[in-house]
């Protein structure tokens, strides 16, 4: 299983009763928890439960919107009261201003509209039967699995990003160590060096070229992430990015102690590549 973004986008729609439709929407983006609104009319507010589960069991991470269009298709409940006493009493004052200011003392429907309390539209507080609650789960979830699809597509694409950045830090990683080898026999031209005992021998060098154990660490470091992005499973995006943390941590003390301008030069260009994966892995699931 690769790694999966926070950003992406899905929808679902279908019938869910014998005269309603849905339509379930849902985009993500980067967060550092899971943050899931939902977002019902008033009516439909008895759904929200249903469409929540239906995310939180696919997702960890990300702001998530989630959004529900419900419609009829046959009539309609709604009713419409009209405040005669309100209009009669207003359209007598309206009448009264005419006559005395140059005004026009008449009312168009778009005004009507605008005036407070005048025309009231109630819609009946919608009820759903456990069929049509388990329709619009049903459609969530379908909403939901193309979320995920998009996600993890845009994840493979990081992943393939991240990869060769990974591999560069290696090869320089293997070049600094490289220089300290040589730093070390140029100090010490007549001992053989073992490669297990190269921490030993640089501290005989007592200088601050002492880095062994940082490299050693480096390379922990740069296997696991690796390991993580192959064989990834779930929410490893705050893994990735501690991981991420912990090797800039290395390469800053690598550079606090390079004592020779090609070192220095390979663990800047290693900070630089560092900085771009933490970049990657902020949108990692």
């Amino acid at each position: 299983m690769t790694i999966r973004s926070m950003t992406g986008f899905g929808r679902a729609s279908g019938a869910v009763g014998p005269d309603r439709t849905a339509e379930v929407g849902v985009r993500s983006v980067n967060s550092r928890f899971l943050d899931l609104t939902v977002k019902t009319r008033e009516t439909e507010a008895a759904l929200e439960p249903a469409l929540r589960r239906a995310f939180s069991k696919r997702l960890q991470r990300g702001k998530v919107e989630v959004s529900l269009r419900l419609r009829r298709t046959g009539a309609s409940d709604v009713s419409v009261t009209v405040d005669e006493a309100l209009l009669q009493t207003l359209l007598s004052k309206l009448s009264a201003l005419a006559e005395r200011y140059p005004i026009e003392g008449r009312l168009s429907l778009r005004d009507l509209m605008t005036i407070p309390q005048a025309v009231v539209v109630e819609t009946p507080l919608e009820t759903f039967s456990e069929t049509e609650v388990a329709a619009i789960e049903a459609l969530a979830e379908q909403a939901a699995s193309a979320l995920v699809a998009m996600r993890t597509a845009e994840g493979a694409a990081i992943a393939a990003d991240l990869a060769p950045r990974l591999g560069l830090l290696r090869q320089k990683a293997a070049a600094v160590s490289a220089t300290l080898r040589e730093r070390v026999r140029s100090l010490f031209p007549d001992v053989s060096i073992d490669p297990a005992r190269l921490e030993q021998e640089a501290a005989l060098a007592a200088d601050r070229a002492d880095v062994a154990e940082e490299l050693q660490r480096l390379q922990g470091h740069l296997d696991q992430f690796e390991g993580i992005l192959r064989n990834g499973d779930g929410s490893v995006g705050k893994t990735l990015d501690f991981l991420s943390q912990e090797i800039l941590r290395e390469l800053n003390t690598l550079g606090s102690k390079s004592r020779d301008l090609a070192s220095t030069r390979e663990i800047l260009d290693m900070k630089s590549e560092i900085e771009k994966i933490r970049e990657q892995v902020q949108n990692v699931e």
